[in-house]
């Protein structure tokens, strides 16, 4: 009866170790809970004392290697050639020092901490660390935190982003250059994806007085304001002589970036901006992925450089308006400039003039001889 309970433990010792394979293979650091392990169908739901047998065996032969997770137990599953390695170790301050890095994963396990943990007198641990290392099980890195941390990972692992900085960090300093190249090239893909550079000409009819009429005669003489004035004379209006007025001048704006229009929906995302970069072969070799460039846009959306827009259950971005928000980045004459948001109304001289006042025809101003007027026109 006894032989038959242990073939059928360890039948279902090694369905239950396939089953976890077959879970974990879209997700190798997926853990499972007593509840998961259920779930997988091997052991009867209700046989919770099965389960927990097969469970110990598993860990027993470091094929589950246990976590804390959440304020509960988890298991982790372990690939069976990083199982056999536990074999060959010869003591038991071996074991425990390599559970502690291999659990560990990328993050890797300080040396301080492997101490307090297993309470290993500074001797017993470098000897394990030393034999450890001998074998080629682990090896020592440094973290961009501190460079004095004596700090051991697993072996055929590269550690994580947050010990080495990602690829902002280059031989454990922040590469500030690179990352000022990165922004100015997500800057520019967003500007010229998301807005419209346009480079059409203006043409004005400039006139120094362009409402004055040809004939006519003006009654009453000739008040002192008319005389310093633009204005002409009646005996000059009633010869008939044509007021000197210039052509229309074609001036040329030069190139002006434009918003896209409201509805637009093709704003680059954070995927596309990342392919470019990809594909331009601008990181200098490193390994940039979306999470790494959503961290440089995270920074220019705090600097109110640009703005999210949402198209629907996607997220693009634009650039924000630079002569509203941010003048001191471009020049006045850069195509980065943005038009300001503005109309005839807002932008008329009128509204701003000091001697409105006195604007009257034949006064000392008037509309038809303004100098500011040629300015809006033009």
């Amino acid at each position: 009866m006894d032989t038959k309970m242990d073939d059928q433990t360890s039948i279902l010792k090694s369905q239950l170790y396939d089953a976890c394979q077959d879970a974990c293979s879209n997700n190798p650091e997926k853990l499972f809970s007593q509840e998961d392990l259920t779930g997988l169908g091997v052991v009867p739901p209700k046989d919770v004392k099965k389960l927990l047998q097969i469970i110990q065996l598993l860990t027993k032969e470091r094929l589950l290697a246990p976590v804390h997770f959440h304020n509960s137990l988890a298991w982790r599953l372990r690939s069976e050639a990083d199982a056999a390695k536990y074999k060959q170790l010869a003591t038991e301050d071996q074991m425990l020092v390599y559970e502690i890095i291999d659990l560990a994963g990328a993050e890797g396990a300080w040396q301080q901490d492997i101490k307090k943990r297993l309470n290993l007198q500074d001797i017993a641990l470098r000897k394990a660390l030393k034999e450890l290392e001998s074998k080629r099980f682990i090896h020592q890195f440094t973290t961009v935190e501190n460079a004095t941390k004596k700090m051991w990972i697993k072996t055929g692992l590269q550690p994580s982003a947050r010990a080495t900085g990602g690829p902002w960090f280059t031989d454990q300093y922040l590469d500030e250059a690179f990352i000022d190249v990165l922004q100015s090239v997500v800057m520019r893909l967003i500007k010229e994806k998301g807005s419209y550079r346009s480079t059409s000409e203006r043409s004005a009819a400039r006139s120094a007085s362009p409402v004055l009429p040809k004939k006519g005669v003006i009654r009453g003489g000739m008040s002192e304001a008319a005389i310093k004035s633009k204005k002409r004379s009646a005996d000059a209006m009633s010869r008939g002589d044509a007021a000197p007025v210039t052509g229309p001048v074609s001036k040329f704006r030069g190139a002006v970036r434009i918003p896209l229009p409201a509805g637009y929906t093709d704003y680059p995302t954070t995927e596309d901006i990342t392919a470019s970069l990809v594909e331009s072969q601008v990181a200098k070799g490193q390994p940039l992925k979306t999470e790494h460039v959503q961290e440089l846009i995270d920074i220019l959306v705090w600097e109110n450089r640009i703005e999210e827009v949402k198209m629907g259950d996607r997220v693009g971005y634009r650039a924000v308006r630079v002569s509203k928000q941010n003048p001191e980045y471009v020049k006045v004459d850069s195509e980065d400039f943005w038009e300001p948001r503005t109309n005839g109304l807002t932008t008329v001289p009128c509204g701003k003039c000091p001697v409105f006042e006195l604007c009257e025809e034949g006064g000392p101003v008037w509309a038809g001889g303004c100098e500011y007027f040629d300015k809006w026109l033009a």
